[in-house]
């Protein structure tokens, strides 16, 4: 295991006993990362504020999720209210979303993700913009 993991694992094992401790307190500069076998980045997830719940579940203020793939972003998630499972590695929320990747951007109302399965659910109002990246239609010929 790589030192910047095993340290980010320390301060994440720290920040979590301390937030189970402290139930109920709001802790500023929320920061989750999630890595892989070989210790590359998977996601992090990150908000302004975070407060734990009785219940376990973290309501997280002004989410964002951001997810990697060989060290590069390649999708990000933000909402302005969120619940998160460390444990079951999941979040949902019933606030508006957006899910923003390089040729497309998805919106909508309330989202459920799990990331044991890779999947995220829009729940509602869902809206899809896709992005021209390139001089060419889709028949092949120029614009």
């Amino acid at each position: 295991m790589n030192t910047r993991r095993k340290w980010d694992l320390f301060g994440l094992t720290v920040v979590f006993l301390l937030a189970i401790a402290a139930t109920g307190q709001v802790l500023k500069g929320f920061r989750y990362p999630d890595y892989d076998e070989k210790g590359q980045l998977k996601f992090e997830i990150t908000g302004e504020e975070a407060q734990v719940q009785p219940s376990g579940l973290i309501q997280i203020k002004n989410l964002k999720m951001t997810f990697y793939e060989q060290g590069k972003v390649m999708m990000q998630v933000s909402t302005p209210q969120c619940l998160f499972d460390r444990v079951k590695r999941s979040a949902v929320s019933t606030s508006d979303v957006c899910v923003a990747r390089k040729e497309i951007e998805l919106t909508g109302r309330g989202f459920a993700w799990d990331a044991q399965g890779g999947r995220m659910d829009i729940m509602s109002n869902a809206r899809v913009v896709m992005r021209n990246l390139n001089t060419k239609t889709a028949m092949g010929g120029v614009k």
